[in-house]
């Protein structure tokens, strides 16, 4: 693979380490100012009249992602911790062709693990850095071609008899807060396919648009 091509994902997947690091350093700032005992062991779930995760939300985001590797739709399902952090699971799949049956587009889905970060989502116009983790699979071209008629183009056949590769797509998005319970996002990321079965047409960049739906800041009440 050439290195032109590995540089906008290098530097997707560093802006997104950065905010974890220093989401790090503030989360350890106020463990050592909240702490009484230097030597007590920190957790991530801590009970008390102070819990390390003080609110939760869950939400579900369509979305549509355009660009190198063509049209594509899916969605996100994710529970938000403390209003900054995202964990989920990830789906999309490229988007079937009307009156082209045979495209010359690389048929392809990806299965991901979702996490994100926005620092301060509270604001009307915000940043998220999201990250997909997962499986790409794609169609196997001599398994279709060997498939007679125009309705094996969308069977599902070629899905569980195709080939895959591991998948990794950092991001940015800016997001509005339209709503207290919908937030419209826009942004670019970049997917990089590793594998024995990677192909170029695998990897490139995209753009996205999407809402988030759901309640994100629910506020867990504590302990006196």
């Amino acid at each position: 693979m050439k290195l032109y091509s590995i540089r906008p994902l290098l530097f997707c997947f560093s802006l997104f380490l950065s905010n974890i690091v220093l989401a790090q350093t503030t989360l350890s700032a106020q463990d050592r100012k909240e702490s009484k005992d230097a030597s007590e062991s920190k957790t991530l779930f801590k009970g008390g009249s102070s819990p390390k995760i003080k609110s939760f939300g869950l939400s579900f985001s369509p979305l549509v992602q355009f660009g190198q590797l063509g049209p594509q739709q899916g969605g996100i399902l994710a529970l938000h911790l403390n209003n900054k952090w995202e964990i989920g699971a990830s789906f999309l799949g490229s988007m079937r062709h009307r009156n082209e049956i045979y495209s010359n587009d690389l048929r392809q889905n990806f299965s991901a693990l979702s996490l994100a970060y926005t620092p301060n989502a509270n604001k009307l116009v915000h940043l998220s850095f999201p990250l997909m983790i997962g499986v790409i699979r794609y169609q196997d071209e001599t398994i279709l071609a060997s498939m007679s008629g125009s309705g094996g183009r969308f069977d599902n056949f070629y899905w569980r008899n195709g080939r895959n590769a591991f998948g990794l797509q950092p991001g940015i998005n800016a997001e509005l807060n339209v709503h207290k319970y919908i937030r419209l996002f826009a942004g670019a990321n970049y997917r990089l396919a590793i594998g024995n079965d990677e192909l170029p047409e695998l990897s490139g960049l995209s753009g996205q648009i999407g809402l988030k739906v759901g309640f994100f800041n629910h506020k867990i009440p504590s302990k006196k």
